[in-house]
């Protein structure tokens, strides 16, 4: 069973069974939504993405969207950047 949501903390990887997902960059733009670079690993290819909330994204034959950015103004910076399964 494919995960349906997926967290990344800063400075963590996550590791499921079908991928790896760490975030290299979160940038915080004035006026405008957060920038989240999003690097995946299937099966030793790695793909880069560029991504602000609600952007879809494929992961093999899925569709996976940034979900939302939490504690992104949080004093110490531990955000946590979320995915959701599309499809």
């Amino acid at each position: 069973m494919t995960a349906q949501e997926i967290a990344i903390w800063r400075n963590m990887q996550a590791n499921k069974g079908f991928a790896r997902f760490f975030v290299t960059h979160l940038s915080e733009r004035d006026g405008l939504p957060p920038l989240v670079d999003l690097v995946v690993v299937v099966d030793g290819a790695e793909s880069d993405h560029s991504l602000q909330p609600g952007d879809i994204f494929p992961i093999r034959d899925q569709e996976w969207k940034l979900d939302r950015i939490e504690d992104i103004d949080s004093p110490s910076g531990d955000w946590t950047v979320v995915l959701s399964r599309v499809r």
